[in-house]
């Protein structure tokens, strides 16, 4: 599975390389700008996105707002934030899931390795 780490944050883009580095193909980016460009190719096959709701520059909400229009796009999203979501905030295509920092690792893992994953924002 390809996964699309976007966090401006060092540690957690580390974190979560190590957590699914050895399963699955990962790749990481520090801004919006960068992941727009990148998700921008219709020949990217990537299978999720774990983005920061908040980033310097454009933030993961402006990302998931800018692709919120995209017809075709496929790939599965998970927002990731130091704040708390409120409960069914967020109306984006293909977005699984909203968790809430720190979240747990296994919740996160289950979301991306469970090949029925829903879109049911949750906010842990």
């Amino acid at each position: 599975m390809k996964i699309l780490v976007v966090d401006d944050d060092p540690a957690i883009r580390s974190l979560l390389l190590t957590v699914f580095g050895d399963k699955h193909e990962v790749s990481l980016l520090c801004d919006g700008h960068n992941a727009v460009s990148v998700l921008s190719d219709p020949n990217h096959d990537f299978d999720f996105v774990v983005i920061d709701y908040k980033m310097p520059r454009l933030s993961g909400e402006k990302v998931m707002d800018l692709l919120a229009a995209w017809q075709n796009i496929k790939t599965k999203f998970i927002l990731i934030s130091g704040y708390t979501f409120e409960q069914d905030r967020f109306r984006y295509p293909n977005l699984i899931a909203c968790l809430s920092k720190p979240f747990s690792m296994k919740e996160l893992v289950a979301l991306v390795e469970t090949p029925e994953a829903k879109r049911a924002p949750t906010d842990s």
